[in-house]
């Protein structure tokens, strides 16, 4: 299926075929069509066409001052490294739906940075908020979102102490910044359970959570799915 300039995967689920789409701040607004073909050897057949509408919306920016000690984190090093260990973690992506019922808040807090707003710090802008930024205290218990399998549970140079838990069908969510994992890499957790705690390791100016869901590949803003 194509959509946005991009090639989606489609998921098996019993007689029929199911994706999910997402768009994000660097998704062009207008008329987009989504298609999905039929590729057999040199053949492409049409399947379905359908247009929706991406609306254009202006996010807001936020000025971040960092201490020397946390600045010294942003080198080009420290973020391939990062990359490097949540690319692998992601070899191998489950799927199967494993989610049930509506999503949940991991913990319950402030939203003091909402998805999409443009960080500025060092006097230049390092793009697009990836999630949202929930201010707890330190130590509160952060619960998994959904039901899923954690594909990652480690320390990061930036995002800290993070976990990331596949739901299924390209469906991910990012808890980041805590300051203790109380999950492992492979395990299989259920809606509440406990995941870490809020913390603030990494790229970080104070105890809170960074929740993030990605659909696919995209990252979009959590509130969509947290009910």
């Amino acid at each position: 299926m194509r959509f946005a300039g991009r090639i989606w995967p489609l998921y098996r689920e019993s007689n029929r075929w199911r994706t999910y789409l997402g768009t994000d701040p660097n998704t062009a607004a207008g008329s987009r069509a989504i298609v999905v073909e039929l590729v057999d050897h040199d053949s492409v057949q049409v399947l379905a066409r359908r247009i929706i509408t991406v609306r254009r919306v202006a996010f807001p920016r936020r000025t971040l001052t960092f201490d020397p000690e946390t600045l010294a984190l942003l080198t080009p090093e420290k973020v391939a490294e990062e990359q490097a260990k949540v690319a692998s973690g992601l070899r191998v992506l489950e799927p199967a739906q494993l989610w049930s019922a509506a999503f949940r808040m991991p913990v319950a807090g402030t939203i003091t940075s909402p998805y999409g707003v443009i960080s500025i710090y060092q006097g230049a802008s390092h793009g697009w908020h990836h999630g949202i930024d929930i201010a707890a205290p330190e130590g509160e218990i952060v619960r998994a979102a959904n039901s899923g399998i954690v594909r990652l549970a480690e320390p990061l140079p930036l995002s800290g102490d993070t976990v990331i838990v596949d739901h299924g069908m390209g469906i991910l969510t990012f808890y980041m910044h805590m300051s203790a994992l109380d999950v492992t890499a492979g395990e299989r957790v259920h809606t509440g359970d406990i995941v870490g705690r809020v913390g603030s390791t990494g790229l970080a100016t104070g105890p809170h959570l960074h929740w993030g869901v990605r659909v696919n590949g995209v990252y979009v803003d959590p509130l969509l799915w947290a009910h």
